[in-house]
């Protein structure tokens, strides 16, 4: 049996490689050594590692330079034979320090390196205020001196999956560990770091373990680092037909694919003419991107071809407004001629005419208006000034003189313009391009029903464009036969599901195509 003796407080010093660094509060320890006294003994081996003081005194005491001394001292080389290190007992023996205890019961022993730190090891670590790290600490020292992961784990009772996990942590940042206990983190916490590869990764988690936003830190980190492995794959498969260069760019390159972290379920596809043409790709940051060489005479060729598209396209176009424009012109001339008195006796139709604007949007067109009437209009005409229409043109006497030739311009400036035709310009999903077909046209039928009844004759032209037999439509449109609403839909939109395949009214889906396509024109 050991014998036990008394030594004094200050003869004692700590071990530097306790596993314990933080002795926590000894308040109610020591009140109840100074009560009561110490009823269990420290396990102390002689000697001591001195610290810096103690060595620059000993180097000064032979006549050295205590700051050389100081410059040179590490905690675990110098070694005097003097006074005890405590192996079990830390926190006693600071507590009866504490309480003002002169000495305290000491069994004394004698053990080498290895066998000092299993010690330490075995008797904190089943002790509750370990701290995580500490524990890692000890099972790393242990390892140092030759224990395995088995060795310790037999010693300490913990698994060795634990023993591994809990030495990993050692490559963390200590201060923001340390936080992170502070927090409350748990093992199972802990554990989760587990999935994350990188020191810069995990040290980052760590500053939100034991916080709400450590779940949604963990997921960015996790999302990242697939990402930095599918990146590696496909850079791995795009070196097998293509070379990296981060000057390439859209200007200098054919733009032909990218993968990014986004989207990391697509593969990596060589193209067919990877044997003649030279691909590059180009890293980003959660982006690579696919390019190749320019055909520049393909290129040529392709915006030769487009622009002749264009061109016919916009010579199109021109031919369709033109002859909607003369035609505009024919009934403006009619309308502008008209005698106050042929408006009165035709007032029925203009009435059921102007029914008609009443249900579209009522939008004025001032100028033409005024050249219907022989006068000048200023913007003032708008109701904004507050006044009825009706009272501004009867302040130079107008709607009193001719009231019916009033009501027609008003309403014949809502409803017609030199953009009312028959037609449509729609892109064809099938031929890559607009197309002008014919289209029908309600409020224009409205207008011509309304001119006819005051004694406008229509000519063929007219006629032919109304009914859909123009040769404009022969020459230019899709067929030769009258176009109808639905018809037009499917010929825009062959594979679209929300035309309607039979009917006699203006279709809503039609209408809607229409929209698209016309935003989509808008865009280009």
């Amino acid at each position: 049996m050991a014998e036990i003796t008394n030594i004094a407080c200050r003869r004692l010093h700590p071990h530097p490689d306790n596993p314990r660094k933080e002795l926590g509060d000894l308040t109610e320890l020591a009140a109840s050594i100074r009560e009561n006294g110490i009823f269990q003994n420290l396990t102390v081996i002689p000697g001591h590692y001195m610290t810096a003081e103690e060595y620059a005194d000993s180097v000064a005491a032979d006549g050295g330079s205590r700051q050389s001394a100081m410059a040179v001292w590490n905690p675990k080389i110098m070694w005097s034979s003097d006074d005890y290190t405590i192996i079990i007992g830390h926190r006693r023996a600071a507590a009866a320090q504490q309480a003002g205890l002169f000495e305290v019961p000491c069994v004394v022993v004698e053990m080498d390196e290895r066998e000092q730190l299993q010690t330490m090891m075995i008797e904190n670590m089943q002790r509750t205020d370990l701290t995580t790290y500490e524990q890692a600490q000890g099972f790393q020292l242990m390892l140092d001196l030759g224990d395995t992961v088995e060795q310790v784990a037999s010693k300490s009772g913990f698994s060795q999956s634990t023993i591994r996990r809990r030495v990993k942590l050692l490559s963390l940042d200590r201060d923001a560990f340390r936080r992170a206990e502070l927090r409350g983190a748990t093992l199972s916490d802990y554990a989760e770091l587990d999935k994350i590869e990188s020191a810069e990764g995990k040290n980052k988690a760590l500053e939100a373990l034991g916080t709400q936003n450590f779940r949604r830190v963990m997921q960015e980190i996790l999302e990242d680092q697939k990402w930095e492995h599918r990146k590696a794959e496909w850079i791995a498969e795009l070196k097998k037909f293509a070379v990296e260069d981060p000057s390439v760019t859209y200007q200098t390159h054919e733009h032909v694919t990218g993968y990014s972290k986004w989207n990391i379920t697509k593969d990596v596809v060589a193209p067919e003419d990877a044997d003649r043409v030279q691909y590059f790709y180009k890293v980003s940051s959660g982006q690579i991107d696919l390019y190749k060489t320019r055909d520049v005479a393909a290129e040529d060729a392709e915006k030769a071809k487009r622009d002749a598209v264009r061109e016919e396209e916009r010579m199109i176009g021109e031919s369709f407004h033109n002859i909607t424009e003369l035609m505009f012109n024919l009934r403006r001339e009619f309308v502008v001629e008209l005698a106050p008195t042929d408006c009165k006796k035709g007032f029925p139709a203009i009435a059921r005419y102007m029914a008609c604007a009443a249900d579209d949007d009522f939008d004025l067109d001032l100028n033409l208006i005024g050249s219907i009437l022989g006068v000048e209009l200023s913007p003032e005409f708008v109701d904004s000034s507050g006044k009825d229409w009706y009272k501004i043109l009867d302040e130079d006497g107008v709607y009193g003189t001719m009231p019916e030739k009033v009501l027609l311009a008003l309403a014949y400036s809502s409803m017609d313009s030199s953009y009312c035709g028959y037609w449509s310009k729609d892109w064809n999903v099938e031929s890559q391009k607009y197309v002008y077909a014919y289209r029908e046209n309600p409020t224009l039928d409205a207008t011509y029903e309304m001119l006819m009844a005051l004694g406008y004759e229509i000519s063929d032209d007219e006629q032919a464009l109304r009914d859909g037999t123009h040769k404009i439509f022969r020459e230019y449109g899709p067929d030769e036969k009258k176009w109808s609403n639905c018809d037009y839909c499917k010929a825009a939109h062959p594979n679209c599901d929300k035309c309607c395949k039979a009917c006699d009214e203006p279709c809503n889906a039609a209408q809607a195509c229409k929209k698209d396509e016309e935003r989509m024109e808008n865009n280009d």
